[in-house]
């Protein structure tokens, strides 16, 4: 049975996900746009980091399901 603790740091981690991903969309948006516009250096300028907040949304996610599948917090 899951703790309580784990529910809410699988809650919390997925929220800090949610909130990752939704700026992950803006920015792929505003990349779009730019390229769109013709913009492409604004373009790229635009995306770079964009990684690092995907590597930190996968991280997010694994941990989720690392402590549903462990059935305890850390």
């Amino acid at each position: 049975m899951t703790t309580d603790l784990t529910k809410k740091a699988i809650s919390a981690n997925i929220e800090a996900l949610r909130q990752l991903l939704a700026d992950a969309v803006i920015t792929a948006s505003e990349c779009f746009q730019a390229v769109q516009k013709g913009e492409q250096n604004q373009a790229i300028g635009t995306i770079l980091g964009l990684d690092s907040k995907l590597e930190d949304a996968l991280a997010l996610y694994r941990v989720a399901v690392m402590l549903h599948r462990n059935g305890r917090a850390p």
